[in-house]
This record gives structure tokens, C-alpha cells and sequence, in this order.
């Protein structure tokens, strides 16, 4: 059994550094012009190696895709879990977002630009898994707060608007180098704005 779980690990730290490789790849040379030789080049991996795991770049740039969502769904999730104060929770939630894209700005990019490229037609069921199951781990909290009254009753697409719409401007504007404002300045003022958007206001 060690031996299998060594192998194990040691194949998806294999096909982790390929996709790294190929973010990379992407991000330098542009998605069109990356061959497999580039990518297999700059992760130290062997043809063999490489076309274990993808089939084609096409694959390969979709993966890409989904583990950059993957990430950025699962450290926003524990980010948000232990918080129990509400508006610590929403600054939470913004200053991950804004964090995450500052200390991954390569995987941003190609999140905020590839979304509908033709590669990732067969990713649509996958994407959608993974929202689901994201809106599942976040709605608990979310109405643990509406049933204590410290925030508006909204529909989920309000929240997500609210809080996350200003983000992603702001993030739009970070990536092009628009941006003026810091980062820790955006997360107190993006977090101070969407806190009164959604907090009960009291009488």
C-alpha cells in the first residue's frame, strides 16, 4: 500500500507542475502559439509524461481553467468558514478574492479571459458541479446570518452582485495595471461598501 500512495502522489505532483508549466506557457507566449513541446520544455517532463495525462492542449488549457477555479473556490470556502462575526465574514470574502488575484495574477488572467474560448465547451458540467457545490459550502452561512438578522434577506444573485461585482471591476483594473488604489486599501473600502449594502439597518 505505501508504495501505491507514494506512486500516487507522486504522479499528481507530476501532473500539477504540468499544468503549472502550461499556465506559465500561456501566460508568456499566448495560448495560440504554446506547443506541447514548450510546455513539456518548462515542466522538465517527458512527451510520455505529458500525454499521460492530456491528450491534447486543448485539454490541457481547460484543466488549467478548472483548477484555477477549484483553488480560488476552496481557500474563499475555509476562508468565510470560521469567521462568526458578519461583517468580518463579508471583509473576508473580499479580501480573499482580492488577495487571491494579487498573489495569483498569471491563473487571473487566464480566468477572466479564457472563460469562453472553444477549449472549454466540455468543461460546462464541471464548471457548474464545482459552483454548486461552492454555493452549497457558502449558503449555510449566509442564512446562520439572515436568521439572527445582521443581514438583508437578498437573493443569492443580489449577494454575489453586491460583493463580489465591485471586486471584480476593481479586479479588471488591477490586471490591465489601471488600478490606483492599493490592495489593502481596496479591501477596506470595497468591504466597508458592501457591508452597508447588507446589513440590517437598525432603528
Amino acid at each position: 500500500m505505501k508504495p501505491r500512495k507514494a506512486s500516487h502522489a507522486g504522479t499528481e505532483m507530476r501532473r500539477n507542475a504540468i499544468i503549472a508549466a502550461a499556465l506559465t506557457c500561456f501566460s508568456e507566449i499566448g495560448f495560440s502559439e504554446t506547443s506541447m513541446a514548450d510546455i513539456r520544455r518548462h515542466a522538465k517532463a517527458s512527451t510520455g509524461s505529458i500525454y499521460h495525462h492530456f491528450k491534447s492542449k486543448e485539454q490541457l488549457a481547460s484543466r488549467v481553467y478548472l483548477e484555477g477555479i477549484r483553488d480560488y473556490q476552496a481557500s474563499l470556502t475555509a476562508a468565510l468558514k470560521d469567521q462568526q462575526d458578519a461583517k468580518q465574514g463579508i471583509k473576508a470574502l473580499i479580501e480573499h478574492h482580492l488577495k487571491w488575484v494579487e498573489g495569483n495574477a498569471e491563473w487571473s488572467r487566464y480566468l477572466f479571459e479564457k472563460r469562453h474560448w472553444v477549449f472549454m465547451a466540455d468543461t460546462e458540467d464541471e464548471i457548474e458541479s464545482l459552483n454548486r457545490e461552492f454555493m452549497k459550502h457558502t449558503a449555510g452561512w449566509f442564512a446562520r446570518h439572515l436568521q439572527e438578522g445582521t443581514l438583508r434577506s437578498l437573493g443569492p444573485d443580489i449577494y454575489i452582485s453586491l460583493i463580489l461585482g465591485p471586486c471584480m471591476e476593481f479586479t479588471r483594473q488591477y490586471l490591465s495595471g489601471e488600478a490606483r488604489t492599493s490592495i489593502n486599501q481596496a479591501v477596506e473600502e470595497l468591504s466597508e461598501a458592501a457591508w452597508r449594502a447588507l446589513a440590517v439597518t437598525k432603528i
